[in-house]
């Protein structure tokens, strides 16, 4: 990154945004899954 960068289009932070959030939510429904299935 150097200072003579334009800044990131805003599609480019939302998509990053939405990546972020997809594989946050995956990360939680893989824990909850395998803690559900270890306590079955």
């Amino acid at each position: 990154m150097t200072g003579g960068e334009a800044p990131a289009p805003l599609w480019r932070k939302l998509a990053w945004l939405a990546a972020i959030w997809a594989a946050s939510v995956a990360a939680l429904g893989i824990v909850a899954y395998l803690i559900r299935f270890w306590l079955r």
